[in-house]
């Protein structure tokens, strides 16, 4: 099974909209974002239930699927959500977006828990899968595999299908999340390659034997945005709507940065302010821990918050007037944009066992692979290909089209290896 979130997520986002321009509708946007949260909760759980709320919630909290702090959120969205549609039939009763905001608090919770969730989930069942599928020949070569457009760029560039066949290999792909247990994966030889922030591998070379004993890295796969990928972004009707870069790095206390915690963003984030999280408290600065897939919708929550994301968010950002970068990489001091150059960098990494049964030195392997990436570059055909496959396959928000998709593409490949046209 896999984990869709697609739905509820549209369904979330639906609501927020709704929160200011019309409390009641939303009332009633808020209680099927739940009921739909729900309902992919006890999917991917494989717990029957009718697909209402009230036998949802009770099946899912019987079960402790869901904590009671959850169980209440999800009890205001209901409980508002009765409360709306009787006020809709009453003369008279208006609604307004003060009288909705513990339902509007309640539907974040629920969200923010269920982006948590379903990544968790994600990743048990993508590790679940990996470990059943044994190896049945020395000739397989596994790789993980990225939705990410700067991994998916090298994935589709690089050439490891035609350099692995010279070795009498056969590569097979597979779909993993972005996160440290891909650096496991390949120490327990579930995987046998990997491209992952080399920080972070670092980090876990210098913390787990494992991964010390089996973990190879090969050599560097480029920066993420050239380096450039930090930001924080704010909106224009909000707090720090009239602040300069150099007046909030003089005085950032008050500020509230949504980020993911666990992640190479919350990292960007210190390095930015070279200093560690008790630092940020002393600043005054304090960090909202979202999920990775919440966008500009934060700011329907919060005009005063400061975002922190990918590449999918800062672009969306910039066709809206209403958003732009407090703070960035360019406007940092140089040893600040150091840190955070080094901190871009992707490494890939092998099992050292796989590496001995291919009789390859892992210097040459990375050159070959880095040749062949480099090469598509300068092959218009090729690279336009490369172009389309991301189009296709590399993930984005979902208010994307074809046309944002496509600039968004280009941007990340100019921005991160310097292929194809600024845009």
């Amino acid at each position: 099974m896999t984990v869709n979130e697609g739905e509820s997520l549209r369904l979330y986002k639906k609501a927020l909209r709704y929160a200011e321009s019309d409390p009641e509708v939303f009332l009633g946007a808020a209680r099927r974002a739940a009921e739909s949260i729900l309902l992919d909760i006890a999917l991917q759980e494989a717990v029957g239930s009718k697909p209402t709320l009230e036998s949802l919630l009770t099946v899912l909290a019987a079960k402790d699927l869901v904590p009671p702090k959850v169980v209440l959120a999800v009890r205001t969205i209901q409980n508002y959500g009765n409360y709306g549609s009787h006020a809709l039939q009453s003369s008279g009763e208006e609604i307004s977006a003060e009288d909705v905001r513990p339902c509007l608090n309640a539907l974040t919770q629920l969200a923010v828990w269920y982006g948590r969730t379903s990544k968790a989930l994600a990743e048990d069942e993508a590790q679940q899968g990996l470990a059943a599928v044994q190896h049945t020949t020395t000739s397989t070569t596994r790789l993980a595999d990225s939705s990410l457009i700067v991994i998916k760029a090298l994935l589709l560039g690089c050439g490891f299908e035609h350099l692995l066949a010279q070795h009498h290999h056969r590569l097979m792909h597979v779909q993993l999340p972005w996160s440290d247990q891909l650096v496991r994966g390949v120490s327990q030889r579930l995987l046998d390659m990997a491209i992952y922030n080399e920080q972070r591998v670092l980090r876990l070379l210098e913390t787990e034997d494992e991964v010390r004993d089996q973990v190879v890295p090969l050599g560097r796969m480029g920066y993420s945005m050239g380096g450039r990928n930090f930001y924080l972004l704010a909106a224009r009707a909000g707090h720090w709507g009239n602040t300069t870069a150099a007046e909030f790095l003089a005085d950032p206390a008050g500020a509230q940065i949504a980020v993911p915690r666990h992640s190479d963003m919350f990292d960007n984030v210190l390095a930015a302010f070279s200093t560690d999280e008790a630092g940020l408290l002393d600043m005054g600065i304090t960090i909202l821990d979202v999920p990775h897939h919440l966008g500009l919708e934060l700011f329907h929550l919060n005009k005063d918050v400061l975002a922190v994301g990918g590449q999918n968010l800062r672009m969306h950002a910039r066709d809206s007037d209403d958003y732009f970068e407090l703070l960035n990489s360019e406007m940092l001091p140089p040893r600040a944009q150091q840190r955070l150059r080094s901190a871009a960098a992707n490494v890939l990494i092998a099992n050292r066992s796989w590496l001995t049964e291919m009789r390859t030195e892992p210097g040459e392997l990375h050159r070959g692979l880095m040749r062949c990436f480099h090469a598509m570059g300068s092959e218009e055909a090729r690279f336009e290909e490369v172009v389309q496959d991301l189009i296709a396959h590399a993930s984005f928000p979902q208010e994307c089209g074809p046309k944002g998709r496509e600039r968004l593409v280009r941007h990340v490949l100019f921005e991160s290896y310097r292929l194809g046209e600024p845009c």
